[in-house]
């Protein structure tokens, strides 16, 4: 039986860098995620966004909220409003992605992911993320595309080596799995353990 996949949920603190108005907010902003305090985080978010509607951020701030509490489509309103307002915001771009796909929707985000992708052509975490929808659509050949991508924007993002990797074991990549395993090795040894144990679990067919 396949590993699950390793969840995304640290690379969407990404969104939240900036985020705030002043460094005490931003202070308090990262205090609460580093407590994983998220309906202290959500409280926070609604408190601010009463005092300033127009505010984009805090509508992110509580959709990163929601995202962790599961609570999908709540989280996708508030990022479509916040896309609406701003579309080049990518952060929010890659939270909607990324909320559509942990609630069984690997379809939209692969659309929402796309999309982003055009719009932050730089942005490593939209490309690592289009790949995680792109597996979930069992789109492999795609997948290893965006995995490939995040690898060459962030070189040192392990996830990215782990997941191109892993894609590979599933298509029969045997080269490709030892480049990824070779990068983790240096980057990250656990993950590169548990990619050669994928490895050693695919059936090899004469």
């Amino acid at each position: 039986m396949e590993s699950p996949p390793l969840p995304a949920d640290p690379l969407l603190a990404s969104a939240l860098v900036g985020r705030g108005d002043s460094l005490d907010e931003r202070e308090r902003i990262a205090e609460l995620n580093q407590k994983r305090d998220w309906d202290g985080l959500l409280r926070y978010a609604e408190e601010r966004q009463r005092r300033d509607p127009e505010g984009s951020d805090w509508g992110v701030i509580a959709a990163y909220a929601w995202v962790h509490r599961g609570d999908y489509p709540k989280a996708s309103s508030a990022l479509s409003r916040v896309i609406q307002r701003n579309p080049e915001d990518i952060g929010a771009w890659n939270l909607l992605g990324e909320s559509q796909r942990q609630a069984g929707q690997p379809g939209q985000a692969v659309r929402t992911l796309e999309r982003a992708s055009a719009i932050g052509r730089t942005s490593f975490a939209t490309f690592f993320l289009l790949g995680e929808a792109y597996r979930d659509s069992n789109r492999l050949d795609r997948a290893v595309a965006a995995y490939r991508e995040a690898a060459r924007l962030e070189p040192d993002f392990a996830r990215a080596w782990f997941e191109l990797g892993a894609a590979h074991v599933r298509l029969g990549g045997r080269d490709e799995v030892s480049v990824a395993m070779g990068r983790l090795e240096k980057l990250d040894p656990a993950l590169a353990v548990e990619l050669k144990k994928r490895l050693e679990a695919k059936p090899q067919h004469p």
